[in-house]
């Protein structure tokens, strides 16, 4: 979600210790009381460094938080029951982070009004890992894995902001329970 465009390089430490800083600062003061101007400070460059990597707080936010590309290698290799295992598991391990957690009730609120920016994270989020998932053959495998990372990412936020006392392994595994026999239908 980061800027591009012509010019001299881009430092790729400044974009660490931003997105370092933004992490911290999440933690410390949330989501409503972070500003572009403390993550600045926090880092050690200027502000304008900042504005020419991200649009706007919610991008650095995401950024910082999910990865400024998605990270795919745990479904590598994977099968469809070890792809939907990782949605679960991956899914709740984000959404315990104690920045995540601090960041998603703003990030729900600015993705409500910024269909540009809930549109590139969707994409972003279910493009590259539902094509680990889906078979050329199957017709409706894109749609599959697109429903079962509703699902499984959806159950992983709910249970860390509103069921928190139901957010345990043994919840997950009932999720798992549920989910798994979609991947085995497709087996058969």
């Amino acid at each position: 979600m980061t800027n591009t465009g012509s010019g001299r390089p881009r430092d790729p430490h400044i974009d660490a210790e931003v997105l370092t800083a933004a992490r911290e600062l999440l933690v410390e003061v949330g989501y409503d009381q972070l500003s572009m101007r403390s993550i600045a400070a926090r880092a050690g460059v200027s502000r304008s460094a900042i504005d020419r990597r991200w649009d706007s707080k919610a991008q650095l936010v995401l950024d910082a938080v999910l990865g400024v590309t998605p990270d795919l290698t745990p479904f590598e290799g994977a099968d469809r029951e070890g792809w939907i295992r990782w949605v679960v598991t991956g899914s709740s391990e984000l959404f315990r982070r104690p920045e995540v957690r601090e960041a998603v009730p703003g990030l729900l609120s600015t993705l409500r009004d910024q269909e540009d920016l809930r549109n590139t994270l969707w994409r972003g989020f279910s493009g590259p890992s539902s094509a680990l998932y889906t078979d050329p053959t199957g017709p409706d495998d894109l749609m599959d894995a697109r429903a079962l990372l509703v699902l499984g990412a959806g159950a992983a936020l709910f249970l860390s902001l509103i069921a928190v006392e139901e957010d345990t392994p043994e919840m997950r595994e009932k999720v798992l329970e549920i989910l798994l026999p979609v991947a085995r239908r497709r087996q058969a």
